[in-house]
């Protein structure tokens, strides 16, 4: 029954290709390790084979980031459909690909259209994905020595026998590589592709967790964190990873702003909802204009003078991950105060 529903979403799909010899449709399960169920239209003339040849092939061959490019997908079209512009895998080579997703009971059906009749789209994508990589990789070889010098600029804040001006300056020095720090964080974060891994789990400890980190990177510079979240929540679908990566931008930025105001406290509070729960973190910094807010998660259009703009663009991605929203208001009072909700 689970089959002959997909194959009849593909046959409604191939209807409204026609003739394009450009696109073809393509279905796989929702296993561990997915396979092809289905495949129709041009499947010879974009991914080098019959339509019958592709069933039961392991679906991650069509990708090049394998079955976990797969899986994703599929996560990604679960409750709405979705399109997608990425590399696909025919012949051993590369090719760039836009795909209209939509998930079913037990897989996914993608619409696969082959861009290199446009060789601009196809080197842009692939570019892209170069360069993506690349952003990743010069992240990372910063980030390790960068580490090495923040360690030894807080020792010398927290434990040093320094003079004050020695101080002043180890204080101005510690600042800036928390902000490069920042900084790297959020470009290797915005580089890495969707990867989602949901477990059944009460959202508190990995949120306490991240504010924990953040606040001990932050409690010598007058910036201190407040909590306020319930006794009791009830377990969601979330991954803890990405929830904390996004609790970690949120006050990492707070902690910024919260700085640059002069100091004060950071207000992280938690709350149920019906159908998931909410986060917000709130500082006490410069009061974003509307315009501002309106962009603040657009990559690449920095809230403040220092800063990426890719922060905020990551928060929304985890937002949309967990089937939730993110949103930027006026703090009661001045300041700023960013919620996020998950569904459970």
């Amino acid at each position: 029954m689970r089959v002959r529903k997909i194959e009849q979403i593909c046959e409604e799909l191939a209807r409204t290709v026609g003739a394009a010899t450009d696109s073809c449709i393509v279905a796989w399960d929702e296993s561990s390790s997915p396979r092809i169920v289905f495949a129709t239209g041009h499947t010879q003339e974009v991914l080098f084979a019959k339509a019958g040849e592709l069933v039961g092939r392991p679906a991650g061959a069509l990708f090049s980031g394998g079955e976990r490019a797969a899986r994703d997908l599929a996560a990604i079209c679960s409750n709405v459909p979705a399109a997608e512009q990425r590399p696909m895998i025919r012949g051993g080579q590369p090719f760039a690909a836009q795909l209209l997703l939509r998930g079913v009971n037990g897989g996914a059906v993608a619409l696969v259209r082959d861009l290199t009749a446009g060789h601009q789209q196809a080197d842009a994508a692939l570019r892209a994905e170069d360069l993506a990589r690349f952003a990743s990789l010069v992240a990372h070889e910063i980030r390790n020595p960068l580490s090495a010098v923040k360690i030894a600029l807080q020792t010398l804040e927290r434990h040093g026998t320094l003079a004050q001006n020695d101080l002043r300056r180890t204080s101005i020095a510690l600042r800036e590589v928390l902000n490069i720090e920042l900084l790297l964080n959020e470009v290797l974060e915005f580089a890495r592709p969707p990867s989602l891994s949901l477990v059944p789990a009460d959202p508190r400890p990995a949120v306490e967790e991240a504010v924990a980190g953040v606040e001990a990177e932050w409690s010598a510079r007058g910036v201190t964190f407040t909590r306020k979240r319930p006794e009791r929540m009830s377990p969601a679908a979330l991954d803890p990873v990405r929830v904390r990566t996004a609790v970690k931008i949120l006050c990492r930025q707070a902690a910024v702003a919260t700085e640059d105001a002069g100091g004060g406290a950071v207000e992280v509070a938690m709350r149920q909802l019906p159908e998931g729960w909410e986060l917000s973190v709130a500082d006490p910094g410069q009061t974003l204009s509307p315009e501002l807010r309106e962009k603040a998660f657009v990559p690449f259009t920095p809230q403040r003078a220092r800063g990426s703009g890719l922060g905020l663009a990551v928060v929304a991605r985890i937002a949309r991950e967990h089937r939730g929203e993110v949103r930027l208001e006026e703090r009661p009072g001045g300041g700023n105060v960013i919620s996020m909700t998950f569904s459970a």
